[in-house]
């Protein structure tokens, strides 16, 4: 199958996971070029990507679309450009005749508000309004629903939140989110109506209450009214960055007469139930859709399940990790974390591939689980686990996941394919605990020792250099012990390899290589 991918902006969570994912299960998947792909703040060009797509017609079998990029330039320039809906809508009938060709698979994102006074990423004014705008939107949701709590003088708090906001910045923020709004609406009706072949929309660090979820309640109603003419073709769920490998999988499990059956396991039942951070639902209804979202179908049984599914649930702080959590989790969730893995030792005798979804915490692994985890000896070794993940927010780790699960079930006799499989979780394990759960704290300590900030300025290349130098050698020293424990075997880091896409510590990026047998 040849694929055809814009992705969602430039980082490698949205080109390179997909690329990787592509190998392990035998697609060729073509993404435009660098050149054609914008960074940052910086669009790309919208109408030399149309061309580039449109060259494609010919040789590809599937597309697979980011409206923030198709439509806008990037995902940044959906959350700040001036352009007006009919700008936007009017570059939308291009996917209609690309899908006369081939399928197109769209995928677009409820605008997020960030809750943070941060313009890295937002408009400028969200360094001083940012988490004033976050606290209207909770509130104004409530109370749209009839849900402000009084007692907590909730009703007053809007009111002085909706007075310190200038007018000004409230409506060119709240215009933008109409025409986004607009643009969403314009591709509902585009699915319902058969000019695209499927439609995802999934809502960017978002929660039970604020504007994003009141949009997303607002066009899942127009999906209720219609029924199966869009509802078939259309889904939405928390998520962003994990869309385009998701795609990706769903194609491939598109290839089979059957979608693989994944059965799963909580390290908590209880907390399954609970809202992970940065989501808008309960963390069962996330893994439910991500599994849907992947080309799989959820099963009740382990016997005749393709995949078993093991999910470390969300810790009741509801937040990101801290070092000081470290020795109360031993005590209260190290014993789920014990059971939880005796059950995946005991299913993987089974020979069902096994994959670990842990969103115990956002934006890394949690260190209490991988301490247990490396213990267990009969489950590194059983050669049963196929994916791993634990980076960012539930939705991103396990919609990556389970699409790397369901990848990995075509893999074969090929050892291309086999060699992509062993790079990408050796990958995982290296980047979601090695570097996010590990080398970055170290990495911002490191700033702060040297520059007082948490991160080195974007502006000196020579900042950028020190911390990429420091990084490359914790990131050795992480993939060595990961290889003392038989994971990344044959497997080393490639030199000068390691980069960051946005010049911040948050995102990394470096390359992994077969070792050569002597």
């Amino acid at each position: 199958m040849n694929v055809t991918m814009v992705p969602l902006d430039e980082r490698p969570v949205n080109v390179k996971y997909p690329q990787m994912l592509a190998a392990v299960s035998g697609i060729n998947l073509t993404v435009p070029p660098d050149a054609l792909m914008g960074r940052l703040r910086t669009p790309c060009d919208v109408g030399a990507l149309h061309d580039w797509l449109e060259g494609k017609t010919e040789t590809t079998d599937a597309f697979i679309v980011s409206i923030e990029t198709f439509a806008y330039g990037s995902l940044i320039n959906s959350r700040v450009s001036n352009e007006c809906a009919i700008d936007i809508i009017s570059r939308l009938p291009l996917l209609a005749s690309l899908n006369r060709s081939a399928p197109v698979h769209a995928f677009s994102i409820v605008t997020r508000v960030s809750n943070a006074d941060d313009c890295v990423e937002e408009p400028l004014y969200w360094k001083n309004w940012g988490t004033q705008c976050y606290r209207f939107g909770n509130l104004w949701h409530r109370e749209s629903l009839g849900r402000l709590g009084d007692n907590l003088g909730e009703a007053e708090a809007l009111r002085i939140v909706t007075s310190a906001i200038p007018d000004e910045v409230k409506q060119d923020w709240l215009l933008r989110r109409l025409r986004n709004h607009t643009v969403a609406l314009a591709l509902q009706d585009m699915t319902a109506r058969g000019l695209l072949e499927s439609l995802l929309i999934t809502s960017d660090d978002t929660s039970a209450y604020g504007l994003p979820s009141r949009e997303r309640d607002w066009l899942q109603g127009w999906s209720a009214l219609i029924g199966a003419t869009l509802s078939s073709r259309l889904s939405m769920h928390p998520g962003a960055d994990e869309v385009g490998s998701a795609l990706v999988s769903k194609l491939v499990s598109g290839t089979q007469s059957t979608k693989p059956k994944i059965f799963v396991v909580w390290s908590n039942e209880d907390e399954s139930h609970l809202v992970a951070p940065y989501e808008d639902r309960p963390l069962r209804d996330t893994v439910f859709a991500q599994v849907e979202a992947c080309g799989g179908e959820y099963c009740e049984t382990h016997e005749g399940a393709a995949l078993i599914l093991g999910v470390v649930t969300p810790s009741r702080r509801l937040c990101d990790y801290r070092p000081e959590f470290l020795i109360e989790d031993r005590t209260n969730r190290a014993p789920d974390y014990v059971s939880f893995l005796e059950r995946l030792v005991a299913l993987s005798q089974a020979d069902t591939p096994l994959a670990i979804a842990d969103v115990a915490y956002p934006n890394g692994a949690d260190p209490t689980f991988m301490e247990l985890f490396f213990q267990c000896d009969a489950l590194l070794r059983s050669g049963s686990l196929c994916a791993f993940g634990a980076w960012n927010t539930a939705g991103n780790t396990l919609g990556t996941t389970i699409a790397h699960a369901i990848c990995s079930l075509h893999i074969g006799d090929s050892m291309e394919r086999r060699n992509a499989q062993d790079l990408f979780l050796a990958h995982r394990f290296l980047e979601d605990f090695g570097y996010q759960s590990v080398v970055r704290r170290q990495a911002r300590d490191f700033c702060v020792k040297m520059w007082g900030t948490r991160d080195p300025d974007p502006q000196s290349e020579d900042q950028l250099q020190q911390v990429r130098t420091l990084v490359e050698e914790l990131l050795g020293i992480e993939l060595s012990k990961l290889q003392g424990l038989g994971i990344a075997q044959r497997i080393t880091l490639k030199l000068k390899s390691v980069c960051f896409p946005w010049d911040r510590l948050f995102e990394v990026d470096f390359e992994l290589v077969r070792s050569v047998n002597k």
